[in-house]
């Protein structure tokens, strides 16, 4: 930081600040879950644990090319690939 502090480097945002979150659409394709309080979801009879940050909200399982295989996705942003045929071993 050549000797400065981290004020000397902060810049506001541009982007305008919302109070509340827009509701948001998953593809129509996509399996929706609910995350659990401990961060668990269901998809195809197993109980898979994602992470506990998103608890109560919806994530999409969209299957991958790969029988077994889905991507998690919260919004926009991948989070995770499950596979449940690893978890079956």
């Amino acid at each position: 930081m050549g000797g400065g502090v981290p004020l000397d480097r902060y810049q506001a945002s541009p982007r305008q600040y919302r109070e509340t979150v827009e509701p948001f659409e998953y593809a129509k394709d996509d399996l929706i879950r609910r995350v659990q309080q401990h961060g668990f979801v269901s998809i195809l009879g197993r109980t898979i644990r994602l992470c506990r940050a998103f608890a109560g909200k919806s994530v999409a399982l969209r299957p991958t090319a790969t029988d077994g295989v889905f991507d998690a996705w919260f919004r926009h942003q991948k989070i995770e690939t499950i596979d449940l045929n690893a978890l079956a071993r």
